[in-house]
């Protein structure tokens, strides 16, 4: 006697939650990359293959290079059999313009790729630039208003309250045998706990 339900046909729908959809894009998108070699292998053939995530990043895989790939759409019309078929001039026109706009579009989406390529690698190269600069960049005092002097003063204030804690947590209360307090004193002879 059988129990399960045995195999069921998935009715093909959008996958509500946006988690759950980019789990199910990068698994569907290996088995697909997985696919595709396996097909270049067996048949070796030409492919390229473009898919655009949800979030905009866009994934390719191509044999044997995105380069020969691009070349082709360029010239669409190279060892093409259905040139030598007798279709009406109409449909000709009509088949060359749609190629064209397929092409032009394709060359739009991988020169937009690769400007975002490389406003990526700027981006990443002024973050590991910046990095180390970035705490300590503060601006010049001159200029600024008294409650903006305030508020600096203030953070400068909270860093080092928290700065303190820290490295009593880390190294006791006896750091260089001598024993410390946590109270701080500003220029103006504040004390602040």
């Amino acid at each position: 006697m059988k129990f399960t339900k045995g195999k069921q046909k998935i009715e093909m729908k959008k996958v509500g939650a946006y988690a759950a959809r980019m789990i199910t894009f990068s698994k569907r998108k290996s088995g697909l990359f997985k696919k595709m070699n396996e097909i270049v292998s067996l048949c070796n053939v030409e492919t390229s293959f473009l898919v655009f995530s949800d979030s905009g990043k866009p994934y390719t895989f191509a044999y044997p290079s995105l380069k020969e790939a691009v070349g082709q759409f360029k010239n669409p019309l190279r060892d093409e059999p259905s040139a030598t078929i007798n279709t009406g001039p109409l449909v000709e026109a009509y088949r060359r313009q749609k190629n064209q706009d397929l092409m032009e579009r394709y060359m739009d989406l991988v020169e937009e790729l690769e400007i975002k390529n490389e406003k990526e690698k700027k981006l990443k190269k002024i973050i590991k630039e910046n990095k180390e600069k970035i705490l300590w960049n503060i601006p010049p005092a001159e200029g600024l208003s008294v409650e903006e002097k305030k508020w600096m003063r203030q953070t400068f204030v909270d860093l080092h309250v928290f700065l303190s804690d820290m490295a009593l947590k880390c190294f006791g209360n006896d750091v260089d045998g001598a024993s410390s307090s946590q109270e701080s004193y500003g220029r103006d002879g504040e004390t602040y706990a």
